[in-house]
């Protein structure tokens, strides 16, 4: 098809002739021939010229965390035996990874190959298409272009942002004390354990023939199995709950530390389960491959319009899957919503919550300040009485320090997104301690000091 300048060429002939007939000049008539042959004949020598080329191309990898490398490299090769024409490629990509590539390639000559290497580095999580690649081809003179589709579109896949929390976990254990996963024997199991003597009604397909070959004497094989920790993430995605835009948005926060958390446990072994305020939890086993399961379900999350988490929190608690610990990531709840998560403390063996500070990744009034305080130190204060580990942050935290802090030490620490709130801790914390102190000096009974002879005191001498 002809291009811009081929179109313009056309016109310019059209009004060539019009102003040769106008004055009546024989050689405006052939300037105005020439001017309408020439684009005619340039789309037909590129429309049915016989060019042999190649084209590949690859994306790796299909699936990276957010502020990973994207590779994508393109490889075109002259499989005839004539020059190729210069090209133009593009390559349509959304402006999450950049935006459309275009790369113009020069005339290759028979048998050699070229290849591009483009890299992205996409910083927000989420489903993205990459393609189709388009290639054009032009004409010496610019006037005519053939297009042609030479790859389509691929996914990728990008995960929400992912912190390293270091070694520190929830209890692992289910008895109290020992390792992280407790093993069993059963019929069918993870692991092979031992053989022994077939009884009636054992499966015959667990039959150990090597053991039957040495012994003469059925034997049947004994796995191991093995029951993983459990750990439940709860993520409040709420779009009302919220503040913020774009990747400094408080809900890309909560789902960045929701992903820390499903990628640390993973590796630390728990068996995995992940529930937000609209569906039901999502059951992945320990490993790799459940973590990743569960890391494409927040690479593609978007805020709901639920009102209240009454119902997931409910559903959170149902049995059997209500075991082992909890990790809540949400922003300041409601009285109501408080009540019901402290009556998880009696279905899990140990509970946190990390209570996000929704209004510090905004600007907001002073009084609005104070009352946001007011309201996640109510909300600490009853989880950690019904028994709760709690740890508020703000649009400043990493959530690396959050989590270290939630593990290791108990009760709770505020975040420093508020200076005057952390003022009005220390001197409660001050009056507080001046007050236990006073106490225990009331409480310690006095003891009588014998005083010397030499005491100033006035004792009494012995007449």
């Amino acid at each position: 098809m002809p291009t811009r300048r081929g179109r313009a060429l056309m016109f310019g002939a059209i009004g060539l002739y019009l102003v040769a007939r106008a004055l009546s000049v024989d050689e405006l008539f052939s300037v105005a021939m020439a001017a309408g042959v020439l684009p005619g004949l340039s789309a037909i020598a590129v429309r049915w010229a016989r060019y042999r080329i190649g084209f590949s191309r690859a994306v790796t990898p299909k699936r990276l965390f957010s502020g990973g490398r994207l590779a994508i490299q393109f490889s075109v090769r002259n499989l005839g035996g004539m020059p190729s024409p210069p090209m133009l490629l593009e390559d349509q990509a959304p402006p999450a990874l950049g935006g459309p590539g275009r790369f113009s390639l020069a005339s290759l000559p028979p048998g050699r190959r070229e290849t591009i290497v483009v890299e992205r580095h996409p910083t927000a999580r989420g489903r993205y298409s990459v393609g189709p690649l388009h290639a054009r081809v032009v004409d010496p003179f610019g006037l005519a272009e053939a297009s042609a589709t030479l790859a389509v579109a691929e996914d990728v896949l990008v995960y929400p942002r992912v912190e390293r929390l270091g070694t520190g976990g929830p209890p692992a254990d289910r008895a109290g004390k020992g390792p992280s996963a407790v093993y069993r024997l059963a019929p069918a199991g993870d692991e092979f354990y031992a053989v022994r003597e077939y009884e009636s009604g054992d499966d015959l397909r667990k039959i150990h023939w090597k053991s039957v070959a040495r012994t003469g004497q059925l034997m049947i094989r004994q796995d191991e199995a093995r029951f993983f920790p459990r750990a439940t993430v709860f993520l409040d995605a709420r779009a009302t709950a919220h503040r913020g835009f774009g990747a400094e948005a408080s809900i890309e926060w909560a789902v960045s530390a929701t992903a820390s958390t499903v990628w640390h446990l993973g590796r630390l072994g728990f068996g995995l389960r992940l529930s937000t305020e609209e569906r039901e939890p999502i059951v992945a086993r320990s490993g790799r491959n459940g973590t990743e399961a569960l890391l494409e379900v927040l690479a593609v999350m978007q805020p709901s319009g639920v009102r209240t988490l009454l119902p997931a929190l409910r559903r959170v608690g149902r049995r059997p899957g209500a075991e082992g610990a909890l990790i809540a990531i949400l922003p300041p709840p409601t009285p109501e919503e408080v009540a019901a998560l402290g009556r998880l403390r009696s279905v899990y063996r140990w509970c946190g919550a990390v209570i996000v500070d929704v209004d510090s990744f905004g600007t907001i009034a002073p009084r609005t300040r104070a009352e946001a305080d007011q309201k996640l130190a109510a909300a600490e204060g009853a989880l950690i009485r019904a028994g709760w580990r709690v740890r508020s942050a703000g649009a400043r935290d990493r959530y690396r320090d959050v989590w270290q802090t939630l593990i290791v030490a108990p009760g709770s620490l505020r975040s420093s997104a508020s200076p005057r709130s952390s003022a009005r801790r220390r001197s409660r914390s001050a009056g507080s301690s001046g007050r236990a102190r006073s106490a225990r000096s009331r409480s310690r009974p006095r003891r009588e000091v014998p005083r010397s002879r030499g005491d100033c005191g006035g004792s009494e001498r012995r007449r």
